[in-house]
């Protein structure tokens, strides 16, 4: 019957032996009511060169498709800046955008997603939370209260009170509107969650837990560096330990920029497969860093 042969064209489709473009064709052919071609035929033009996951492999082989090039073009000026880098791509607006986008037809998908997410950052910040309090009392004695009362700006003092209390603000807000959302979305159904997230109220409610994490993070940052420093008045062996410990921060936030770009611009988020599982067993792990690259790269230019 018509609806087997598009089950099993489904099939064929989900397990990658079609890719979308052949899956297209033959269900096209299905329902014409034509034999369904094997693949496309001598002179066919429909399928231009490098549209198949096969070929965006091959491609991606052949060109030097280096990380530099990547950077420079599927990069938004934001993220190329020095803010970009210290601010992960989970946590902007586009991340949330693609997720309800790709998940639109699946609201327990995207239910999973949301709730594994923020499930981990409220826990995240809830011992950011217990430890900046432990740290605070603990650093914090009466000169750098009186500082605080004299509105002694050039002192350190000054600034590791208000630096601390700003990040312990920062963990306790991150956990209310991670709260919040988590409560916000229990009782809508999978149905209606794909709809409800898309919404311009729905998406603020995802993106403020995360200005609020980002906040938390970098303050609790500065603040663990002031409270080593300030006691020990500015000793070199600290000083040296804690710029040792901005560039490692650095390094660990620059190693996860290009793959959430790729996870966002290849399709990752999408039921299916960015490389087929046929082109997959014969890539080794740079090739499929190369294809995912260039299949990125092409969204890109193709969407914006």
């Amino acid at each position: 019957s018509l609806a087997a042969e598009l089950k099993a064209l489904a099939d064929l489709k989900a397990d990658g032996t079609l890719t979308p473009e052949q899956f297209e064709r033959a269900k096209e052919a299905v329902l014409a009511g034509d034999a369904i071609p094997d693949g496309p035929a001598d002179g066919d033009d429909d399928e231009p060169p490098g549209t198949s996951a096969n070929d965006d492999v091959e491609d991606a082989k052949r060109e030097n498709l280096g990380y530099m090039r990547f950077w420079s073009s599927a990069f938004t000026p934001f993220e190329k800046g020095t803010l970009g880098m210290l601010c992960p791509k989970d946590h902007h607006l586009e991340w949330r955008e693609h997720l309800a986008a790709s998940k639109q037809h699946d609201g327990a998908s995207l239910r999973d997603g949301l709730n594994g997410t923020y499930e981990t950052e409220i826990v995240f910040a809830a011992l950011i939370l217990g430890v900046n309090f432990s740290v605070f009392f603990s650093a914090v004695d009466e000169d750098a209260y009186a500082a605080v009362r004299d509105l002694r700006a050039s002192s350190a003092r000054f600034w590791l009170v208000v630096v601390g209390y700003f990040s312990i603000l920062m963990a306790w807000v991150s956990i209310l509107g991670v709260y919040l959302l988590l409560v916000c979305i229990a009782p809508v159904s999978d149905t209606n969650l794909p709809t409800f997230i898309r919404s311009s109220s729905g998406m603020r409610c995802l993106m403020a837990p995360n200005i609020t994490m980002v906040a938390m993070f970098y303050s609790t940052l500065f603040f663990y560096l002031l409270a080593v420093l300030v006691p020990s008045e500015g000793a070199g062996v600290l000083i040296g330990i804690a710029m040792f410990a901005l560039l490692g921060t650095f390094c660990v936030m620059f190693t996860f920029m290009t793959p959430l770009n790729m996870a966002v611009n290849a399709g990752c988020f999408a039921d299916e497969p960015a490389i087929p599982p046929m082109d997959l067993a014969a890539c080794t792990s740079d090739d499929v860093d190369r294809a995912l690259r260039k299949r990125a790269l092409d969204n890109v230019a193709r969407f914006g």
